[in-house]
């Protein structure tokens, strides 16, 4: 938090005129009921919040008992942050020791640690004191492992909780928080296997669990396991020379699952009956037989699944680990498949997609999200042959993105056309047709009216933004 000045004890200055209306009632606004005078200055900032305690007797020290209080260091430059470093360690501490017994409903603290770790400590231990229910902590600039207040790690009344710190964190060997329902870690690094394992463990209420950027340095197997978490999601995008860790999750109450990044560690899904939407979105370049069965370990974990994401590079890389295409489970709850193509294309002719579409007999909707599809022009009698049951029964509509005029992308909205035979509409987005392409538009319009469709109750939908005049708009055709 930037601050030009410390808290110190206010100078008198002119009151509000206790007799103004407010509103046109006979109430003032300094004769307000206390808990709607904190209500308002929740929305402030914490600086601007102590800044009221000038406008009259009865605000002087209003401020130590509002709800929310919020330290950010970080917002500024690095240059501005060490020029203004002792205004920020003061304006802390006066206004925690100036909080009246108050509860805290939630706590800030984003800032640069240096030397300073036993003061950054006595104020997290102050929030915790006070019976904090919200806690966002942020530390950067400081080196070595970092240890955090005990208390922190057996609070009763901690909700919600957020670590973002790029560092070793040194756990305590007693660690129960029994009403954390929201936790969010970044770049956190855990080296202590059994300590590690209590942390996850101890998580009785949680419902909502995002590990960012963390690593396992170390450690060979991490068990998760909290009965009541229905959300997690996981982004990893740092490789480990030992190969990773085996991270088993056990969901017995999982609803949705998200992971995004490089599998550089495993991770399993156990007791995830309850799973309904999932998303695996691979980001490497690496395209060994270990990455793929890690999508593969991550897919048997999801055979009860409704709505599944997945990246083209999740889907492709399934290929180096040809002898598990087979083993691939059956997702007889699927009915909404999209993939998002992180490559130039996704080929609608690939192995492992095909052994995907034949194991989703109920899949309703179908997207190919950015990046584009294609099928070989030449070959696309070949192509979806068997066709997948879905397609005969299920399938009604589709979603093809970025189309820009390429051959063999039309090819395969062509074979999608004429394979889904219950289909109810594709829908085309285009990315290369503005107004003053107006011909090529008309000549595409008239080859997809040309294409043979399976189902005579197909609607071809395109979509387009126009970005010739001075403002882009959405235009769209019906054929």
């Amino acid at each position: 938090m930037e601050t030009t000045s410390v808290i110190s004890k206010p100078k008198k200055k002119q009151k509000l005129n206790e007799e103004e209306n407010i509103d046109g009632n006979n109430k003032c606004l300094v004769n307000l009921p206390e808990e709607i005078l904190l209500h308002i200055l929740s929305f402030l900032k914490t600086k601007d919040a102590v800044r009221t305690s000038v406008l009259c007797k009865r605000w002087e020290y209003l401020w130590a008992s509002i709800p929310n209080l919020d330290f950010n260091q970080l917002h500024s430059s690095p240059a501005k942050r060490k020029r203004k470093r002792t205004l920020f360690m003061k304006f802390v501490e006066r206004a925690l020791s100036l909080r009246d017994s108050s509860f805290i409903e939630r706590f800030t603290l984003r800032c640069d640690v240096l030397s300073d770790v036993s003061c950054v400590n006595m104020w997290i231990s102050a929030a915790i004191s006070h019976n904090v229910q919200e806690l966002y902590i942020e530390l950067e600039n400081f080196e070595g492992d970092f240890s955090l207040p005990h208390c922190l790690f057996t609070s009763k009344t901690l909700t919600s909780l957020g670590l973002y710190m790029c560092c070793i964190l040194k756990l305590p060997t007693t660690i129960c928080f029994s009403n954390l329902k929201f936790l969010r870690i970044g770049k956190v690094t855990f080296s202590d296997e059994y300590l590690t394992q209590q942390f996850f463990s101890g998580l009785p209420v949680l419902e909502e669990l995002e590990l960012n950027g963390c690593s396992w340095v170390g450690l060979k197997v991490v068990r998760i396991s909290a009965p009541k978490l229905h959300s997690m999601s996981i982004f990893e995008f740092e490789s480990y020379e030992d190969g990773g860790c085996q991270v088993m999750i056990f969901g017995v109450s999982l609803k949705k699952f998200h992971y995004s990044g490089l599998l550089s560690s495993e991770y399993c899904l156990y007791e995830s009956l309850s799973l309904e939407k999932a998303c695996i979105y691979l980001e490497t370049k690496n395209t060994s037989e270990q990455i793929a069965h890690r999508v593969y370990k991550l897919l048997s974990g999801l055979s009860n699944i409704e709505v599944l994401g997945l990246s083209s590079k999740a889907v492709k890389v399934l290929i180096y680990a040809a002898e598990l295409l087979s083993h691939i489970p059956m997702f007889n709850n699927l009915v909404d498949l999209k993939l998002t193509v992180n490559e130039m294309s996704m080929d609608l002719d690939h192995e492992a997609l095909l052994e995907i579409l034949q194991r989703s007999p109920c899949l309703e909707n179908l997207e190919f999200w950015t990046g584009g599809l294609t099928a070989n022009c030449e070959e696309d009698d070949r192509i979806l042959d068997p066709v997948p049951p879905c397609f005969l029964s299920h399938l009604k509509r589709i979603k093809v993105n970025c189309y820009d005029g390429d051959e063999n992308k039309l090819s395969a909205i062509k074979i999608l056309l004429k394979k889904a035979v219950v289909l109810e509409k594709i829908v085309i987005f285009i990315s290369v047709y503005p107004a003053q392409k107006f011909d090529n538009l008309v000549k595409f319009c008239k080859q997809l009216i040309e294409l043979p469709r399976g189902s005579q109750n197909c609607k071809i939908v395109l979509k387009w933004y126009d970005c010739s005049g001075e403002m882009s708009k959405k235009c769209r055709i019906v054929l």
